[in-house]
């Protein structure tokens, strides 16, 4: 009786997996293969127009033609003007924060995520405070999606400078810019009660987190200039003094 002998040829998976690293076959059979941050960024993008496009939309033309019904709706375009600035520079910001992104990881994902949630509020407070003519609880309200806004930013840097390098120069710049980051914080946080005092000087405050941001290495470098100053001299100071060690030992 003749005895048929079976080759086994592998399979295409298996080729592709035999051309792999191990952890690389590892993800791509999980399925949890690490995204490109190019990806991350274009869908970044994409959101941010929608949320511009959505503000767009929202602009009400005067009901007549004079020059009068135009100035009448100020409150109207002094919102759109500070919120689209507020926007643009969150993209500024956002593509210069993913330059330093080596791999895109969950935390970073759903950082991501979270802070398109909050941008995507601001055109329903922006909306919400034009109509009622800059009263002061949606004020409040918009500087509080401002506050989260700001918050998820930095939960964001924070998550991504995981990634650092330990070199000392960077180390200042992320100090200065954590300390921004919180300055921002804590102006918004003071904004939403002087809402309820007056408005004009809660968006001032509003607006005045994002001229800090509108060149992001503004004010970051000067403040780490700073530190590394301060860095220098408390060297310096530690080297003039040396710690006591006790008294000499008796010969």
């Amino acid at each position: 009786m003749a005895t048929r002998n079976f080759v086994l040829t592998p399979s295409r998976k298996d080729v592709l997996l035999a051309g792999m690293t191990r952890s690389k076959a590892r993800h791509r059979l999980v399925g949890d293969e690490p995204l490109s941050s190019g990806r991350l960024e274009a869908f970044s993008d994409g959101v941010i127009a929608i949320i511009l496009t959505i503000m767009v939309l929202e602009l009400k033309v005067p009901a007549s033609a004079d020059s009068g019904s135009l100035a009448h709706e100020w409150p109207i375009f002094v919102s759109y003007v500070i919120s689209y600035f507020y926007i643009a520079v969150y993209w500024i910001n956002h593509h210069h924060l993913f330059h330093r992104v080596k791999h895109v990881d969950v935390p970073i994902l759903w950082a991501n995520v979270a802070l398109l949630f909050f941008m995507s509020l601001i055109p329903f407070s922006t909306e919400w405070m034009e109509s009622t003519r800059l009263s002061p609880f949606p004020t409040a309200v918009y500087a509080g999606t401002m506050l989260v806004a700001g918050a998820a930013f930095f939960v964001l840097d924070r998550v991504i400078a995981r990634q650092g390098v330990s070199e000392e120069e960077w180390l200042l710049l992320r100090r200065a810019a954590q300390r921004k980051n919180l300055i921002s914080i804590g102006i918004y946080a003071v904004a939403i009660p002087i809402a309820f005092y007056r408005t004009s000087i809660s968006l001032g405050l509003t607006f005045l987190v994002a001229l800090l941001y509108a060149v992001p290495s503004l004010w970051v470098e000067r403040y780490a200039d700073t530190l590394e100053g301060k860095d220098a001299e408390r060297g310096h100071h530690s080297e003039l003094h040396e710690p006591y060690v006790g008294p000499p030992a008796d010969r």
